[in-house]
């Protein structure tokens, strides 16, 4: 449905097109659109009809039901020819950081460490720095928690059979302790750690999945002092808000970071 900054029509035929697209091959007819949608007939008729005439959409003369037409194909074919998952996701770090003005960061797990892919850097002179490349041991670590959000004892037994080495006064270094921030971590759906990897440090982080499985995370650092209770929620909503978008983007696209697991 439109909000208060889009165009009315516009998005009413955006809303009639993904609501086609999700009907897939049965279609909807265009009482069963006005009824999903609460718009008029009056007013949606012409919407499919013109979405029609353009090659968005198809309709069958004997059914009544509209369905997705061959221009949506070709749109798509021409996203995916452009598209570059990288560029997209550092798109998104820029957005957060230009809100929230401190560094975001885009990880993978390897090795049991957070690999950091991308990043946007903070324009405040003080503020982590972490090079695009590098890695941290994913417990110490808020996005590396993210990261290791479902892992249970055996797997993280597995994955560090050495133990939790430190590197910081703060570092996690029980791994039932470390089990049971990852537990906290799925009930509240985002992951966070305070000077455990860097002094004067705090961060915030969440998982990114594709068909249910944790593949990435994106994570926001803050130095301590900039730190407030009004701070984390701007940040916690800039992250899920990223979420929602990125994994919305992996579902459609053939995406491969390579993590462990």
């Amino acid at each position: 449905m439109a909000s208060l900054n889009e165009h009315r029509s516009t998005a009413r035929a955006l809303d009639a097109l993904e609501l086609i697209a999700q009907g897939g091959k049965a279609g909807y007819t265009l009482t069963e659109v006005c009824q999903k949608l609460d718009v008029a007939k009056s007013s949606m008729l012409p919407i499919l009809h013109t979405l029609v005439g353009r090659g968005y959409l198809s309709s069958d003369a004997v059914s009544g039901k509209y369905t997705i037409g061959p221009y949506v194909f070709q749109i798509g074919n021409a996203y995916l020819e452009n598209f570059d998952a990288i560029d997209e996701i550092t798109k998104e770090l820029h957005n957060i950081t230009n809100v929230c003005s401190e560094t975001s960061y885009f990880a993978t797990l390897k090795d049991g460490d957070a690999f950091y892919i991308a990043k946007a850097d903070s324009p405040e002179s003080i503020r982590m720095v972490a090079a695009v490349g590098h890695s941290l041991p994913a417990y110490s670590t808020g996005i590396g928690k993210a990261l290791l959000t479902d892992y249970a004892m055996a797997d993280l037994k597995k994955l560090y059979p050495k133990g939790l080495r430190s590197l910081t006064p703060k570092t996690v270094t029980d791994i039932k302790e470390l089990e049971a921030q990852l537990v906290a971590s799925r009930s509240c759906g985002y992951a966070q750690e305070t000077e455990e990897s860097t002094q004067y440090i705090r961060c915030l982080a969440v998982p990114l999945r594709k068909d249910g499985k944790v593949i990435a995370a994106i994570s926001v650092a803050i130095p301590v002092f900039r730190y407030s209770t009004e701070k984390e929620e701007l940040i916690l909503h800039l992250l899920k808000n990223s979420k929602q978008r990125l994994e919305h983007i992996f579902q459609s696209v053939d995406v491969n970071f390579e993590t462990d697991g």
